[in-house]
Parts: C-alpha cells; structure tokens; sequence
C-alpha cells in the first residue's frame, strides 16, 4: 500500500489532527519533565514530583496514538475554513496571554479571566455561568493549592 503524505493529509481530518497533536505535545511534555519539575523525593526515587504527570503524559501518548491508528481507516470531517476557527485561535490567545501575565497578576485573577473569556468566547451568555461560576472555581482551586494543600501558587 503505497500512501504518499499528501494523500495522507487529504484524507485526515480534524479528529486525526487533534490525536496527533495530543500524541506530539504528550512527547513532548514527556521529554521535558526531567528538566521542568523541581524534584521532592518521598523516600523512594520511583515515587517523587513527577510520578503523576508522567503517568498522565503517558497514557495521554498511548491513547492518542491508539485513536489515531484506529481513525487511520476512517474517513474524518474536513478541518474546515481558517475563518471557522478564529474562535479557536482567540481562546489560544487568551490562554497564552494569562500564562505570560500570570506570575504578576496571579493566578486567581489569570484563571478566572480564561474561563469567563472561553466561555463568552463560546457562546455562554448567562452572567452567572460566564462570570460567577468561573470566580467561584477559580477562588475554591486557589485557596484550596495555597492553605488546604499548601503549593504556592503564583
């Protein structure tokens, strides 16, 4: 069976482009956590800082790439217009401008800012759930890191 890659990539879809987005930044993510995670050994070197996100990141990888093998034969929806996705590109924005911003304003502040712009973004319009439920959870994550589990976040 002789698939040239732009057969290949005119023959996946959306579905196909988010397994293998997910398989790659899981890979990635995997590569770089021996040098990203500042280390608190419990005792035992198996168990330490990174022991969940790499379980995680690996299931992540395995199952990404399971669903992409098994998408393989299928036929996906076509990803669609560059117009379509703008909301898609605004939601990455916002994301990536709270991260920039969020060792000066904080994190309560930078949370609750993405989830009520990515859900305005997304066509939510009751206040309560665009505004207020975002505050609530963003306010019950931070206090809970800072005084119940005591991580300090930014």
């Amino acid at each position: 069976m002789n698939l040239s890659i732009s057969k290949l990539l005119a023959k996946s879809g959306l579905q196909s482009l988010i397994c293998l987005m997910l398989a790659v930044f899981a890979g990635l993510g995997l590569c770089m956590l021996d040098s990203q995670v500042q280390v608190f050994s419990f005792g035992d070197s198996s168990f330490d800082a990174r022991f969940f996100p790499r379980i995680v990141l690996v299931l992540i990888l395995v199952l990404a790439l399971l669903s992409g093998i098994a998408r393989a034969k299928k036929m996906d929806e076509p990803i669609g217009s560059l117009v379509g996705w703008g909301r898609v590109f605004l939601v990455v924005g916002v994301i990536s401008l709270a991260l920039w911003f969020m060792p000066s304003v904080g994190f309560l502040l930078s949370a609750f800012v993405v989830a009520s712009v990515t859900a305005f973004i997304l066509g939510e319009r009751d206040i309560k759930l665009y505004v207020g439920l975002p505050l609530l959870i963003a306010a019950i994550v931070t206090f809970g890191a800072q005084y119940g589990l005591t991580i300090p976040l930014p």
